[in-house]
Order: C-alpha cells, then structure tokens, then sequence
C-alpha cells in the first residue's frame, strides 16, 4: 500500500460519487420499482423483495475473491466490470417479462453489489491511500450517506414522467457513463507482482488473510456485525408499521423514519472529530451502546410521544458509525496486508444473514402478532452485539499492532 504525503481528494471525491451513485440506482431504487412492476406485470410484492434478497445472498459469495483480486492490485479491473455489469443488467431489467428472467438479473446483481458496494471501495482506497484511509473512508461514508436522499425522489419522478422501464435506461446510464467511467480513469492499473516498486525491489504477493479463521477474535468481530447487520437491514423494512402499531400517526411515523438518514450522516461527522480522542476501539463501543439505548428507550416511548425522535437518533447515529467501524478497526485487529479479502471475509456471513433480516423480523411479527417480539429481539441483539465487540476487545489486548492501522494520518 502506498502512502501518499498529502490527500488526493480528486480521486477521493470522484470514487465516493461513484458509490453514492451505484447504492442510489441498485440498492435504495428497488423499493420504488415495487409497485408499477407488480400493477404491470401481476408480481406479488414478496416475490419481488425475494429477488432482491437473493442479491444480497449472492453477493455474499463473491465478497471474498473480489476482496482477494482488489489486494493483488486489480481494483480498477472489478469496479469498472462492476458497473458495466450493472448498467447492462439494468438495461435487461428495463426489458424484463419473465419472473425466472427478472430473478437471475438480480441474482447477477449481487455479484454487481460485491464489486461496486463500500467493501471493495473501501479496500481501493486503503491500497491507494495507505495511512490516510481514514480520512478517505470517513469522507466516503459521508457522501454515500446521502445516496437515498438523493437518488429515492430521483427515482420517484423518473417513473413518475417516464414509466419505470424507460426509468430503468435513465439509472443504467448513470452507471455505464459516470461510474465506469470514473473508475476506469481515476483508479490506478493493476501492478503485477514481479514489477519493481519505486527502490527497484520486486513487488510481493499479498500473503492471503485465511490465518485470521483461527482467531476467536475475528469471528467475535463476525458475530457483533452480523447482529448490528441484521437490525440495521431489518428494522427500516418494518419501522414505519412498528410505529403505526404502537399508536404513532402515519405522518410522524415518517418523520421519524426521515430523521434516520441525517442521524447517520450525523454519526460519521461527529465520529471523525472525536475518532483522535477515543480511538477506533473506544468509537466502537460508543456506536454499539447508541444501539443498546435506542432500543431501549423504544419500548418505552408512549404513543405520540416526540422522543420517537431521540430514538430514531440514536439508531441512525449507531447504524452509520457503524460502517466506519467495521472498515477501520479490523486493519488494526488482524493486519493491513489482505485488507480486502478480510473485509470480504466479514462481508460475506454479514450479508449471508442480513438478505434474510426483512424476513425474520415479518416472521416474528406473524408469529407474536405484534411488534412487541421485534423490539425485544433488537434489544437482545444491540446488548450481544456489544458483548461480542467487547469480546474482542479483551482476546486482541495486547495484540494490536497500532501500524496496521488506517486510523492514523501518518
């Protein structure tokens, strides 16, 4: 990894736009397609979130070589092949009549999401920037924060003046023109292991990160993400019906559910001010208990009460932290050298159970009758998620090496 003297906030600036843009036209877009597609086609809205669900799966399952090809220098090579398949599987998608077509277009878009999304991202920027990755990663996150803002209305008045086929070519043509493009430019060409560096050496293979398997601490680190994934991939589906229940008026339900996305925006501002003072493991375990208090206070909250605010807070503050979190602290956990296949090794059993998460939490709701079970599971898993992290916190102690890590600005 290289370790420029100051920051390239060009190339920083451009790869962040570009994964606002591909979480706003693949991830945040679907919900919108739901309904025009089932009025046209005659799809249920369960048979439509099982495609989608069934993306988040397979991406799982390239999370790991895509990480593997980013180390040995071929992140230009997945991002750009990323996006272009993105943009002719939209195209596809624009086009689609048949249920079995439209399931294997997503089925293919979960291999898109696992070139596109923040792990392989993440991964180009530490490579690139080496010790100033923190505040690459920091930027990132804030700007992809807004991918919903800004891509959800978006969307909305596409389908709204143009139909949701001619919609699908508008957010295809975002990906092919703009998000390949910039990763073709700006990112730089693979390097092949026996080309010299700079003082003439030959380069070495990345050494593969599968020793970190034998780590208890690494899957106590697995175990909280996946617990933190699953609420954050799962309540959102369900807040708003969650809240009705409990005797919220629909329009606040909304506004409570609107406060999440600047909370976590918010989150990541305040983290990277305060990242010097406490530390990524010490930002860790404020973020985890932020979650441990939302849901506790939510059980609480009487019906109309304005502290559905502080609640919805809380968690969008716990959830984007989150994300910094699990990008920068396992570099000082388990090494810098395979930051990318790490970081896939963590993503795939993440997004393996959070595709199931929408339907779990309905599940439950079936099952109990009410949402009550749904808060009381989110609070057992805010508290277990902050015991596994502490967890690892204790089996690492002693262990760290604090230059493997990318919260420092050399």
């Amino acid at each position: 990894m290289s370790s420029p003297a100051r920051m390239p906030w060009a190339f920083v600036s451009s790869l962040s736009l570009t994964v606002l843009i591909s979480y706003g036209t693949i991830f945040y877009a679907f919900a919108l397609f739901v309904d025009p597609m089932g009025h046209e086609l005659g799809w249920g809205k369960s048979e439509l979130t099982a495609a989608y669900s069934l993306a988040l799966g397979t991406s799982a399952f390239f999370a790991v070589p895509v990480g593997r090809l980013i180390d040995l220098g071929y992140g230009r090579t997945v991002m750009t092949g990323g996006s272009v398949l993105a943009a002719l599987l939209l195209v596809l998608w624009s086009r689609v009549e048949s249920y079995a077509a439209f399931v294997l277009i997503w089925a293919a878009l979960g291999l898109s999401m696992s070139c596109v999304f923040y792990e392989p991202s993440f991964a180009v920027l530490a490579r690139r920037l080496g010790f100033l990755a923190r505040r690459g990663i920091t930027f990132m996150t804030l700007v992809a924060g807004f991918a919903g803002t800004v891509f959800i209305p978006l969307t909305h008045l596409l389908i709204e003046h143009m139909g949701w086929r001619n919609a699908l070519l508008v957010l295809a043509a975002f990906n092919l023109v703009i998000c390949a493009m910039v990763h073709a430019i700006v990112i730089p060409p693979a390097l092949k292991a026996s080309s010299p560096d700079a003082g003439g050496q030959p380069r070495p293979v990345p050494p593969s990160a599968r020793h970190v398997l034998f780590k208890a601490s690494f899957w106590c680190f697995v175990a909280s993400s996946i617990l933190q994934g699953l609420i954050g991939a799962g309540l959102p589906i369900h807040l708003i019906p969650l809240l009705t229940e409990k005797g919220y008026s629909l329009e606040t339900a909304v506004i409570a559910f609107s406060i999440i996305g600047p909370a976590q925006v918010a989150g990541r501002m305040t983290m990277a001010l305060g990242e010097r003072a406490f530390g990524m493991k010490g930002i860790g375990i404020v973020t985890l208990v932020l979650g441990v208090l939302a849901f506790g206070l939510l059980p609480l909250l009487p019906p109309g009460s304005w502290l559905v605010a502080i609640f919805a807070g809380l968690f969008g503050a716990s959830n984007g932290m989150m994300t910094i979190v699990r990008a920068l602290l396992p570099p000082e956990l388990f090494g810098r050298e395979s930051y990318g296949m790490v970081q896939g090794m963590i993503a795939m059993p993440v997004r393996l159970t959070t595709a199931a998460a929408p339907f779990l939490f309905g599940a439950l709701w079936a099952w109990w009758g009410s949402y009550a079970a749904v808060m009381i599971l989110c609070l057992g898993m805010s508290f277990c998620s902050l015991g596994f992290f502490l967890c690892v916190l204790l089996l690492q102690k002693g262990r760290e090496n604090p230059e493997n890590s990318l919260a420092l600005d050399g």
